[in-house]
């Protein structure tokens, strides 16, 4: 491997251990690494025991040693998404975020990646949002409504 390659490990690493954080007494996710199977889809991130069954979102991680640009609300983590990468994201069924991971000060922030995120390279993370307690409890509060929301029960099947 080279260093790139450690980079990107260490951010997944990085990752799982924030987005797994106990908080406001419980845990409220767990992940599934799929990066190796599963294209631009590093993670499955679980709710533990949603209210609505199950619920998931799924999390592309961007890891970078390079620092930051910017100051205040301007600031952004220097981590870059491909226009293939955004497009492939928007494809996904399901919630799907980019989480842009600081390997040298071990923190990460969260970008969705939505119908109208435009279909561009995104050049860097914004900062605005932060993986700590305030953003898990949130980021699990928004999987539990968007499947919550979504009859997936097959109405038949040759099967049946």
């Amino acid at each position: 491997m080279n260093e790139r390659d450690y980079i990107g490990k260490r951010g997944e690493t990085i990752f799982d251990f924030l987005i797994g954080k106990k908080c406001s007494g419980r845990f409220w996710f767990h992940c599934q690494f799929a990066g190796d199977k599963a294209e631009t889809r590093d993670f499955i991130v679980h709710a533990i025991e949603p209210s609505c069954g199950e619920a998931t979102v799924f999390v592309q991680v961007k890891a970078t040693s390079k620092g930051y640009s910017g100051k205040g609300a301007a600031r952004k983590l220097k981590a870059k998404v491909s226009k293939k990468d955004v497009a492939k994201l928007k494809r996904i069924t399901g919630p799907a975020y980019v989480a842009g991971i600081d390997t040298e000060g071990e923190c990460g922030f969260m970008l969705a990646i939505t119908e109208g995120t435009p279909d561009v390279t995104i050049s860097s993370i914004p900062c605005t949002h932060p993986i700590d307690c305030s953003l898990i409890e949130k980021l699990y509060k928004e999987a539990e409504q968007y499947w919550a929301q979504r009859n997936m029960l097959a109405k038949n099947s040759f099967l049946s």
